[in-house]
């Protein structure tokens, strides 16, 4: 299968974080529209606090791990990630984090992050080298985490109105949602 990276980007992330509940129909059709970021899986978790309701929806494109392992939202330590890009130094990081005692399921950035979050919490991106977004639900302290790296070269795209905070790598995911 080839693919011509000029016609997808690199994954694509979205979500809402609010009191109000996103339809099905919505999903799907934000899904579909993702697509055209990464053509491989298309996939969302909900997750319901007292207060709020969180979506992460992701569109993937396999690039450094191509097994089901990498797919996106993925779930460690009970915090979940989905994330665009391309941490640079990420075997350098999941080395420090192995001799921890950290162990890893999959080849890919994204497990490393994640993985990164779980273990330094926010200063995680003090030890990133290269170019993402990134949204985290802490399912421990009960909040989301938005991030970009420091240039903005994967853009994070936000509006906050009186539903809640929508997010994604590319407007038209925000007007879907």
């Amino acid at each position: 299968k080839i693919i011509f990276l000029n016609k997808y980007f690199m994954c694509g992330i979205s979500g809402f974080i609010g009191k109000t509940d996103i339809n099905q129909g919505v999903i799907d059709r934000t899904l579909k529209i993702m697509k055209n970021r990464g053509p491989d899986v298309q996939d969302f978790k909900n997750f319901k606090t007292q207060e709020l309701n969180i979506y992460l929806l992701f569109s993937r494109l396999s690039i450094i791990d191509l097994s089901k392992n990498s797919d996106q939202p993925m779930t460690k330590s009970g915090n979940t990630i989905i994330f665009n890009g391309e941490i640079y130094n990420y075997v350098e990081i999941r080395k420090d984090l192995e001799s921890k005692g950290e162990k890893f399921y999959s080849k890919g950035d994204a497990e490393v992050a994640l993985s990164a979050y779980n273990f330094y919490g926010k200063k995680c991106f003090e030890k990133f080298n290269g170019i993402w977004s990134i949204a985290i639900w802490d399912n421990n302290d009960k909040k989301i985490l938005l991030s970009n790296d420091r240039l903005s070269e994967k853009p994070l795209f936000y509006l906050k109105n009186s539903n809640g905070v929508y997010f994604g790598s590319e407007t038209n995911f925000i007007r879907s949602l």
